[in-house]
């Protein structure tokens, strides 16, 4: 009886019925759209086969032909009542003698009208996702969150200046992407009172002081020295913030807003092998 079915007379939804549930409550069951209380046994219908053309050249038939419609009918109602000659599962007696002896079987009252499922085709028919597809989800899952991410943490600075470590990963991914907003904040830093000054004859002395004039703190940025002899480069040279900070500021990692940061820098070339130099600021 795993396959029959049965239709709720009042909203016209079809469920699917098994013995179990015929016998929790002698055939009483609750429809679970309208919430009405009926008699599966009594509104049993056929499970109508999956192909579209033989159903409607059936229902063609049948109304044109009302003898054969009745003989159907009749034939319907004899299927219903051999349902009651059936042995119920895992006993040998058959339903009707079960439905009626049922007090007898089970002293306790009645409880709660077993609910049912609607009819759907068989799930085990769908076919299974494999690996591929969760992996293509996951991955695009995977980028939109880092993604939304990235976005909060290039419209909220704050986070950034809160942690080195987190202003770190940023940079490096902001460098991957070439993200335009974040060259413009460090072309906002700016090298002032610069001096060049003779130390012996093989080293020249940088000095001066980083400005912030961005609106929020940055990363400590890098500081490019390229020397020069008649226009020709001889020389290039990039200094990190440890390198290039006085002692007094060495473990600062952060340059505040509008607030001189003093640089010194030994360039190891004599002054007077070059005469013009240029001091760029890069992002770390």
């Amino acid at each position: 009886m795993s396959d029959k079915q049965t239709k709720c007379p009042k909203c016209q939804s079809v469920y699917k019925v098994t013995v179990a549930q015929l016998t929790v409550a002698q055939g009483m069951v609750c429809c679970p759209k309208c919430d009405n209380t009926f008699n599966a046994l009594s509104h049993l219908v056929f499970a109508y086969p999956q192909n579209k053309n033989s159903v409607t050249s059936q229902l063609n038939h049948i109304q044109n032909h009302s003898f054969v419609q009745a003989t159907a009918e009749l034939a319907q109602t004899q299927h219903i009542l051999d349902i009651f000659q059936r042995k119920a599962e895992h006993s040998n007696i058959d339903l009707k003698t079960y439905l009626n002896n049922l007090n007898y079987f089970s002293t306790e009252p009645i409880g709660n009208i077993p609910a049912m499922n609607l009819s759907a085709p068989d799930l085990e028919s769908e076919k299974k996702q494999g690996n591929g597809y969760y992996l293509l989800w996951g991955s695009i899952n995977f980028l939109l969150i880092g993604l939304l991410i990235f976005q909060i943490l290039l419209f909220n600075p704050k986070f950034l200046n809160n942690s080195p470590a987190l202003n770190s990963v940023f940079t490096q991914v902001c460098q991957f992407f070439n993200c335009n907003n974040f060259e413009e904040r460090f072309s906002l830093v700016s090298a002032n009172r610069v001096k060049v000054k003779r130390v012996d004859s093989v080293n020249t002395q940088f000095t001066g002081e980083l400005i912030n004039y961005y609106d929020k703190s940055l990363a400590l940025p890098n500081i490019k020295i390229t020397l020069k002899e008649k226009q020709q480069t001889l020389s290039t040279y990039v200094y990190s913030p440890q390198e290039y900070l006085i002692e007094s500021l060495s473990r600062i990692q952060r340059i505040p807003q509008n607030t001189p940061f003093k640089f010194d820098i030994v360039v190891p070339v004599s002054r007077n092998d070059f005469d013009n130099y240029t001091l760029e600021i890069i992002k770390p």
